[in-house]
Formats: C-alpha cells, structure tokens, sequence
C-alpha cells in the first residue's frame, strides 16, 4: 500500500513540473499542468492545500464508496465539437455512445469489467457517478448538449487554443454547472489522443477547465478509431480524461515508482502501454507483490480492450471532488429540461407491465423516440443492477435471475430522466 506523502506534496509538484515527457504521450494532462505551474508557481501551494482538503475528507468519510452513498451523482455534460473537415463534426450518435461509456465505465456496467475470480477484482468499484447530455444551457432554454463550430484550425495543437473562441475554439459553459468536452483534430506528434484539467485549477483558471479529446479517440462510432487509431476505440480515453477531471493522477504517479495518492492502486514503476498479459511487472522495484502492476485501470496508457475498472480508493476521491471543489455541479439544473412540465410529460408516458411481475417485463413509453435513450435499473440500495442503451421501444427486461423485491426503472432520454417503481414477485 503506497504512503500519501502529504508533506511532501509541493516537492512532488515541483519536480513533476521539470520532468522530461516521453515522445508518446496519449495524454497531455500532466504536460499542460506543468507548463502552468511553470507560468504561475503559486499554483503549487493552491495543489497542495487542494489536496489536503482531498484526503480530509476521504478520512473523515470512511464510507464513502457506492454501498453507502445516499444517491447517484449526475454530472451535466456540453460537448464542443469543432471542425475543419466535414468528417471531422462528428454525429450526434458518436458524441452519444461517448456519454454511454462514461456512464458503464464509472458505474462499472462494462461488459468487459474483471471477472471475480481476478486478484484485483475486489478493488474495483462503481463510483456511482453518471452523466448526461445537457437539455438546459446557460440561459435555461432547451439544449442537445452539443455544440458545434466550424474553425479555420486545421489541427489544435494541444495547448488550449480549443477553448476559446478567439484563438478558434469555442468558449466553455459554466464550469460550475457543466462538464466541458472539446472534441477536434488534435496535434499528434506527441501521440496525443486528450487532456484534461484538475479541479484545483478551477478558480484561477475557469476559462480553460474541461475535457479535450481527438475525435479519433471519442465514442465508439463515426470517426472513432480510424486515420490509424484502431487502439483507441472504446472510448477509453474519455474514461481516462473524465478520471484527470475528477482529480485522479496516473496510476504510476508520473514518476518513477511515483505516488498517484490513492492507497489500493498497484505501486507502478511507470507507465504500460499496449495491452500486457497478466501479472504485468511482477515484484517490480517499486514494491508490487507476485500480482504486479493493475496496468487494466483507467489511469493507466494501455489500449481501450485492455482498460476496465477504477478502484474503491479511485472512487473515494472522485467523491471527495465532488462534495469538494466541484461540489456546485451536484446541484446543476442542466439535465432537468428547460421546464418541469417536460419531466412531468416524460413521467406520465412511461409504461410498465406486467407490474408485478416474474422479472420479465417490458417498458412502453408514448411518443418518446429510442434515440439517446438509455434505462438503468436500480435496487433499494441504489445499486445499478442493469443497464442498457435503448434501441427501440417497447423495450422487454429480463431480470428474473434477481431477488424478489421493489426495483426502480429509470430512463434518461436525452437529459430528461423519469423513474418508475417495479415490482418482482417471482
């Protein structure tokens, strides 16, 4: 289990911002920070104090992991899509299957999560974090959540220019209610596929805080994975840069045998890449057991099929992120619709039966169009029990391998979310 070396925190920071960044480098984030802290030194004492806050309220909230959470946290998302070639202003869809991944993968509903018989199993979590599309925008009018914009930029070089109107971007949404994607044809010659910035940048810097990600590298549709990005086709790098957003580091603490701050991540000698067979690294010099390095985390550089989970300790300080420094988005209004009465219309078209049932049962919904629908369903507990992605409706669940009792059907159409009780009598 790796130290949290609180007290050398600034030291950490400092030399992060002198080191040397391989060529390849699939996100800029740490890169970006660095040339920050280079302009602005103060910030490293601002990341410092940051980060005390973090582990506070990690240590004083014991319990903070998906089990005992009171409710799913909904974060409100616009996505930017700027484009020069036609190609590049991406569908609709593509944006869509993006905000799908992000909601499997930090609810760990990935088809692909570790089974349980993997030693790392019981370290990952579902982070009970989801998101949608916004249908609200700054002014309270209706919104897809997507924004789009032609640009003179051929290619963005990485450094910001993206999100600002003036040097060809778009300006970002109010950072404090919404979570900014930029997505463009990102500069590759380091390898660049997103970056991101960290919350503790946030009151200096709102302008800037965001996701960017290349548009070869976002969703799982359309342009995702071509021009040579066959790696990078599951969306992963969202997961990864939503993850930098959240205030995670890189597994292997962009150090050597570095310090990511979380305690149930492997101690990693650096970063893996491609996809390695399991254990990665075994007894490495940082001081893995014979299970070595959890190169399968989000944080880590490995191809999307070889990515799959977050760890308790990874969910513990997203969570304290968001009753922290990004606590404000918990009470966005933005994926509610411009006005009750669309929730309410939403609710009253919803149809289920039977209702009791086996378990089998299927859902109608009136007038209401399968596109960027998806329905999860939901225990007492508020533990996700499934999840799928709506393609037409009426839509029939099977869900008579779970206990008899009272579940909760909940369907987010576009932002616009409505819940219905079930009931499985078996």
């Amino acid at each position: 289990m790796k130290k949290m070396l609180l007290n050398s925190m600034a030291l950490l920071l400092t030399l992060c911002a002198l080191s040397l960044h391989a060529q390849t480098e699939k996100c800029g984030t740490t890169r970006l920070l660095d040339q920050r802290i280079q302009n602005d030194p103060s910030l490293v004492l601002k990341m410092q104090q940051s980060e005390l806050a973090t582990q506070k309220w990690i240590a004083t909230h014991p319990a903070a992991n998906a089990s005992n959470m009171p409710q799913i946290i909904t974060i409100p998302v616009v996505v930017h899509v700027l484009w020069h070639d036609a190609f590049e202003n991406i569908s609709d869809a593509q944006v869509q299957s993006q905000i799908n991944i992000l909601n499997k993968d930090f609810r760990k509903m990935n088809t692909d999560t570790l089974p349980s018989t993997h030693p790392f199993w019981s370290s990952t979590a579902d982070s009970q974090i989801e998101f949608c599309l916004a249908s609200r925008d700054t002014s309270g009018n209706f919104t897809t959540g997507i924004t789009r914009k032609y640009t003179d930029t051929i290619k963005f070089s990485g450094n910001g220019d993206e999100k600002f109107a003036a040097t060809g971007g778009t300006n970002n949404w109010d950072p404090t209610k919404y979570m900014n994607i930029w997505v463009c044809n990102l500069d590759t010659a380091r390898g660049t596929l997103g970056y991101a910035t960290f919350s503790s940048n946030l009151a200096d810097y709102p302008g800037s805080d965001g996701v960017v990600i290349h548009h070869q590298a976002f969703g799982s549709i359309g342009t995702a994975g071509t021009g040579g990005f066959d790696d990078n086709n599951l969306g992963r790098t969202g997961s990864h840069e939503v993850g930098h957003w959240l205030n995670l580091k890189h597994i292997w603490g962009d150090a050597t045998c570095g310090d990511d701050l979380v305690a149930d991540t492997k101690p990693a000698v650096g970063k893996n890449e491609n996809c390695p067979a399991f254990p990665q690294r075994p007894n490495n010099a940082c001081g893995s057991n014979a299970d070595g390095e959890m190169y399968m985390n989000y944080m880590d550089y490995v191809d999307d099929a070889c990515m799959n989970m977050f760890t308790v300790g990874q969910a513990a300080r997203m969570l304290a992120d968001l009753n922290g420094i990004r606590a404000s988005i918990r009470t966005s209004q933005a994926c509610q619709g411009p006005t009750a009465s669309n929730e309410v219309s939403l609710q009253n078209a919803i149809e289920i039966y039977p209702n009791p049932s086996n378990g089998i049962f299927t859902i109608g919904v009136n007038g209401l169009k399968a596109a960027n629908t998806s329905v999860g369903v939901y225990d007492l507990l508020g533990s996700l029990v499934r999840f799928e992605d709506v393609k037409s409706f009426p839509l029939q669940m099977n869900l008579n391998q779970l206990p008899k009792g009272v579940y909760f059907v909940r369907i987010n159409n576009g932002g616009k979310i409505a819940s219905k009780k079930v009931v499985i009598t078996k």
